[in-house]
């Protein structure tokens, strides 16, 4: 009688405890060991290494992000754990952009960067939330897609060697946070800027250095990129001496016409002139030496040609005047002076291209020779012209 009494006491005791299950959410919150209404308010966050812990009462979340760097993207895992929780018991996951998963472990990719609140509910069952676990997340999106790259040029001509360096580098979402530059020449810089500048070594050749930029985006995204740098020598260039193999003459002669190659080089001007001529040498494109020199250039035709014309102006008992005409050219430039010999012992040196002169007459008719140099150009032609003065 005593075995059926205890029988049918344990049968109610069970039925009573599971009507109570049924009925009531209080043994079940009990469970939890956290008001579910105090939201973040119990929650603690610690970070190690690439995971994050949130502790909410004897909730556990821990979640961990994948590299966001081309050309993978970023993965979130989250993953909840409690003590004494009940079997059948499931997790409803609210990733703050609309976006929601279930499960104990699920796995999501934000499709941009930002910050999220991510809400966990812990469910008894479709009906009965146990509890809700509010945490912050920030993602870097789904992939970060840096692009190294720099510019250079020389600031300072008293100074080839001092270059400036400029990083144009680009990311699709981010900031970059490191540059470091390697120099090529032993030595690197690194830096939380891109724009800098660098002295490389003084050599009497001109180098080439290969720079090197690496740039990382706060994300820990890197790129790198390498461009050829040249740097000139320094030539102590005297007239021809120390010139280095391989250089190029190159001659502007200062006419307008395009310049001329050749260490030796003979040069025609068309005009004449005061020419300032500018020599040269380059190597490697680069000028590393240059004088200049002013040349008269007397022009293509530089001789005049000597001409007159005579002509009897008048006459009496004694004397006959003639008059001479000088009708000399010179093709680019303009006669510099006249010399007049009329052949009778005058002469005439004055600028004079038009002259009269007087023959006396004498006994017996007498010829004479006229003759008329003209210079320009610093040449000269001479002609003559044979005149006969009559008898008194």
């Amino acid at each position: 009688m005593r075995k059926i009494f205890l029988l049918y006491g344990l049968i109610l005791g069970c039925i009573w405890f599971a009507a109570c299950k049924k009925d009531t959410t209080t043994p079940l919150e009990d469970l939890i060991k956290a008001d579910s209404t105090l939201g973040t308010k119990g929650a603690i966050i610690s970070v190690s290494k690439d995971t994050t812990t949130v502790s909410y009462g004897n909730i556990q979340i821990k979640f961990s992000q994948t590299s966001t760097c081309f050309p993978s993207k970023e993965i979130v895992t989250f993953t909840a754990s409690g003590v004494d929780l009940p079997a059948g018991g499931y997790y409803n996951w609210e990733f703050g952009n609309g976006n929601t998963a279930n499960g104990k472990t699920v796995t999501y990719s934000y499709p941009a960067a930002g910050s999220y609140v991510v809400v966990l509910y812990v469910m008894a069952n479709a009906n009965i939330s146990l509890a809700k676990v509010v945490f912050p997340i920030k993602v870097l999106g789904e992939q970060t897609k840096p692009v190294a790259s720099f510019t250079f040029k020389s600031d300072f001509p008293a100074n080839l060697n001092y270059i400036t360096f400029n990083s144009t580098s680009s990311v699709n979402q981010g900031d970059f946070v490191q540059y470091i530059y390697n120099w090529g020449d032993g030595t690197q810089l690194i830096s939380a800027v891109g724009l800098t500048r660098h002295e490389f070594p003084k050599k009497i050749n001109d180098t080439t250095y290969a720079v090197k930029l690496m740039v990382t985006t706060n994300s820990g995204c890197k790129a790198d990129t390498t461009i050829p740098v040249l740097i000139p020598g320094i030539y102590n260039i005297k007239g021809s001496e120390n010139v280095p193999t391989g250089a190029i003459y190159e001659w502007d002669f200062s006419d307008g016409l395009p310049v001329k190659t050749g260490n030796t080089i003979t040069y025609k001007y068309k005009y004449p002139n005061d020419y300032d001529v500018i020599m040269m040498v380059k190597l490697n494109g680069r000028v590393i030496y240059t004088t200049n020199k002013l040349v008269n250039a007397k022009g293509e035709n530089p001789k005049p040609t000597a001409k007159f014309e005579e002509t009897l102006v008048s006459q009496n008992s004694t004397t006959v005047r003639w008059s001479f005409n000088s009708k000399s050219t010179i093709p680019t430039s303009t006669i510099d002076s006249y010399q007049w010999d009329f052949g009778n012992g005058k002469t005439n040196n004055a600028f004079y291209s038009f002259i009269e002169t007087d023959y006396a007459k004498e006994s017996s008719a007498k010829t004479y020779k006229v003759q008329l140099i003209v210079t320009g150009n610093g040449c000269a032609d001479t002609t003559s012209k044979t005149i006969t003065i009559p008898k008194l």
